[in-house]
């Protein structure tokens, strides 16, 4: 091989193995240092879980869920960018890479453990039965046969399924067609969170109300992949910092009139 051959040879190699280590540190980056280079950060939700987060008049998002959001963002220095998905496909979406943390009202549960990390709980919830107003109904017990709705892929699914005077489970993917569903007739009744459906008849004029105590109650947090630990810890700061100053009351108390946090 002639000198000048040798030389372009020896160069490609040296370029290539140069280029081959950038891109090599750029994919060692953990998600939590991708998010602070780029000043952005990705979080998923349905858009359909009013009032916690759901499409407004102008057609934006709105909702707890997304004030939360931006609020630890900003304790973090970056933006929340926000990606609706439906909830059936929302773990699947967050292990798959497509969005940074799911920040959507998600129950922990031992199930999906088994697949993502949760922060420390941003509020706590409870699974509550709605029927028509004035059903006669004292409780979930007291149907017979009944059909119940629920949204796709909740714990509140899992839980109504293995009732067994619940003769139907009607799936929805948000709770909007499952409070029709009710006022409509279609159903006996849904299961959703106490939060939600107590804002129903405020937000979308259904006729409907709470029947029997909590079925049970749940932690809500934040749902993080779990090799994201650096990310994790950041994040539990940032909620830890919005607690601590006030700002988390403060948009709890906007959108319920009352700190949701506190048990």
């Amino acid at each position: 091989m002639k000198k000048k051959n040798l030389i372009v040879v020896v160069l490609g190699i040296v370029i290539a193995g140069i280029l081959s280590g950038c891109s090599s540190a750029a994919t060692d980056k953990t998600t939590y240092a991708k998010i602070m280079d780029s000043g952005e950060m990705t979080y998923a939700m349905t858009g359909a879980y009013p009032p916690f987060n759901y499409i407004d008049s102008d057609g934006n998002l709105a909702g707890f869920d997304i004030d939360i959001a931006n609020a630890l963002a900003e304790k973090m220095g970056v933006t929340a960018k926000p990606i609706t998905v439906d909830w059936d496909g929302i773990v699947g979406g967050l292990t798959g890479n497509r969005f940074d943390m799911i920040i959507g009202s998600m129950a922990i549960t031992d199930e999906r453990l088994k697949e993502v990390s949760f922060t420390n709980p941003y509020y706590y919830d409870g699974a509550q039965f709605f029927a028509k107003t004035g059903s006669g109904l004292n409780s979930i017990s007291d149907l017979v046969d009944g059909k119940v709705g629920v949204v796709t892929g909740t714990t509140f699914q899992a839980y109504i399924s293995g009732m067994d005077n619940i003769a139907e489970v009607l799936q929805f993917q948000s709770d909007v067609d499952n409070f029709n569903s009710v006022a409509q007739g279609r159903s006996d009744g849904l299961v959703t969170s106490k939060v939600v459906g107590a804002r129903a008849p405020i937000d979308y004029g259904v006729d409907i109300e709470p029947v029997g105590d909590l079925l049970y109650t749940e932690e809500i947090a934040i749902a993080i992949r779990q090799e994201d630990t650096d990310l994790l810890a950041a994040v539990n700061a940032a909620l830890a910092a919005i607690i601590e100053d006030g700002t988390y009351a403060e948009i709890s108390n906007r959108w319920f009139g009352m700190n949701i946090l506190e048990k």
